[in-house]
């Protein structure tokens, strides 16, 4: 990990917040020393091959309701839909099923979302795409049965051209990483780097209002002093006055596919950040080190009052191996405390696609998956464990 150029500063100032942080039991909470379990429950397939296949199951949990918006249609690329769908708590019945956003001639097909939520709504952040333009779009639902839409983005955000067509400092669009503030929503995408460690880390932040979406601020947050490589797909976490923001960085050149967000060595480390101003860095620590690995595409990220909980992509063994869906649990001094592999595939020409999301609620954690095909086949499924302590 890049500690960046004032770095003896910094280990002095990470050694010094580390002793107030044991001082106070990791931010005022207390860790318990019971070393949590996991027992998978439950398992559905969100969609049948009648419905036309889906991948990207983003989930949030309520006492009574389980909410999944995720990609469907996904076997006819020319007309992908964003679906919800609402089950009871126990994933038992579906209670009410909504097509939210459809293809269009102007603004193309739905590709990559992802949500949060205030207890009250949800917020929703997504892309489509054209041949030639891709757009980000935001929109905010109730949380109920009725999944009513109260506010969106119109015009969309902004638009850029197609990933494959980007240069450096361009905005990437895709997977935009949703995160919900005091009084304010964000989102944050990512610019275009080399992938490389001499590539900039450079995310986009953009603040909205909470009620009617109306965009309050718009800055980049650059942390290439304390990472390497392009930005990559992140998770944030507002928690204990604090912003938590997990990210990748690239630990080495060897084996470098610029192309590919899993064509590089990487590490994901934690920053910390005061408030909901992203100006104040004050912690920035390794949280999962694998050996020889990609551990990278970081699509979840939550918290309660014991643990925090990541969920990513793993990509093991270049460019033939296995990409793993994994969770990882830590106390609140981010010690690694369980790691759990929910889901495999093959990495290659013929292997399939991994693309883990994350919702804790209770004693119980709710991962969704993609099918684990390729791209534009199969069913998602939905994960239910049960944690044990």
């Amino acid at each position: 990990m890049k500690i960046g150029k004032n770095w003896k500063e910094k280990i002095v100032s990470l050694v010094l917040l580390a002793i107030l942080w044991g001082c106070s039991g990791g931010g005022g909470t207390a860790t318990s020393p019971t070393t949590p379990s996991l027992s998978l429950i439950k398992k559905i397939a969100l969609t049948t091959d009648a419905e036309g296949g889906s991948a990207r199951p983003e989930i949030i949990a309520t006492a009574d309701r389980i909410f999944v918006v995720y990609l469907g249609n996904i076997t006819d690329g020319s007309n992908r839909t964003f679906n919800v769908k609402i089950f009871d708590s126990n994933l038992d019945n579906m209670i009410t099923s909504k097509t939210i956003v459809v293809t269009t001639d102007k603004y193309g097909g739905p590709t990559d979302i992802r949500i949060a939520s205030d207890g009250q709504y949800l917020y929703a952040f997504y892309e489509t795409t054209t041949v030639s333009t891709t757009y980000l779009w935001g929109a905010k639902y109730t949380l109920d049965d009725n999944f009513q839409l109260v506010a969106y983005t119109l015009p969309p955000i902004i638009s850029s051209l197609p990933v494959s067509q980007l240069q450096d400092g361009d905005e990437v669009l895709n997977d935009p990483a949703p995160l919900i503030g005091l009084d304010s929503v964000f989102v944050i995408t990512r610019l275009m780097y080399s992938i490389s460690m001499s590539g900039n880390t450079i995310y986009r932040v953009r603040q909205f209002n909470k009620g009617d979406l109306s965009k309050i601020s718009e800055f980049d947050l650059d942390l290439s002093n304390i990472a390497d490589g392009r930005a990559r797909v992140t998770s944030l976490l507002f928690w204990n006055n604090s912003i938590y923001m997990a990210l990748a960085t690239t630990t080495s050149d060897q084996g470098v596919i610029e192309n590919n967000d899993d064509g590089a060595l990487c590490d994901i480390i934690l920053v910390k950040m005061r408030l909901d101003t992203f100006n104040s860095l004050t912690d920035v620590q390794t949280i999962s080190s694998e050996p020889d690995d990609r551990e990278n595409y970081i699509t979840g990220f939550e918290a309660d009052q014991n643990y925090f909980y990541m969920t990513y992509k793993q990509a093991v063994g270049p460019p033939i191996g296995e990409q793993r869906a994994v969770i990882k649990i830590f106390d609140t001094k981010f010690n690694l405390v369980r790691k759990e592999i929910v889901k495999t595939t093959s990495w290659g020409p013929s292997g399939g696609e991994i693309r883990p999301s994350l919702e804790v609620m209770g004693n119980r954690i709710f991962s969704g998956q993609s099918s684990g095909q390729g791209i534009g086949k199969g069913n998602a499924e939905v994960y239910v464990y049960e944690k044990n302590r």
